[in-house]
């Protein structure tokens, strides 16, 4: 891997508030491999991509974003904690996640794909999912994943929270009926 990639990566965990240097103390190549991995997007045709990254990040995410309703909203419903919950591991909120922590600037995509403007939306969100399954492979640990999500939860959990059917065009409909 050059070193430019490697600064990307690098770059890209600081910026998620986790230490390179602790992170990649150990097996640095395997690590450094396995967010490369997460930081490719199928469009750049390689042999190892984001996919099977952003499939352990999904689940990673969903118990993260569990754990976060239940510690700070214990008195919501079951079905009120589900709405939040999609709404707060949805691809609209993985993708803003991913513009703030400038996630394009260390993926690897091929040209075509960066012309796509609709797409644009949807390589962040992957590559802020595949990221999230990168970061636990590699800390075996929820807690870390939890610290860096936690402040943009907050937001939108308020958000959310204040008008419930603003985020849900379906739920809104429905209840007005």
């Amino acid at each position: 891997m050059s070193p430019k990639r490697i600064n990307q990566i690098k770059s890209l965990l600081i910026r998620v508030r986790i230490d390179p240097t602790k992170l990649l103390i150990k097996k640095t190549n395997d690590k450094l491999q396995l967010f490369n991995e997460a930081l490719t997007h199928t469009s750049a045709q390689s042999k190892y991509n984001h996919e099977r990254l952003e499939f352990h990040g999904d689940a990673v995410l969903r118990l993260a974003a569990s754990e976060y309703i239940q510690i700070h909203f214990p008195k919501l419903k079951v079905g009120d904690r589900s709405a939040l919950r999609a709404q707060l591991v949805s691809d609209e909120w993985l993708a803003k996640v991913g513009y703030k922590i400038k996630i394009k600037d260390a993926m690897l995509i091929a040209p075509k794909a960066l012309k796509d403007a609709a797409a644009t939306e949807t390589i962040c969100a992957e590559g802020t999912e595949a990221l999230i399954g990168a970061l636990y492979e590699c800390l075996d640990s929820i807690r870390s994943i939890q610290d860096w999500l936690e402040p943009y939860w907050e937001l939108e959990s308020k958000e959310i929270l204040a008008d419930p059917h603003k985020q849900n065009a379906k739920s809104a409909l429905q209840e007005w009926s």
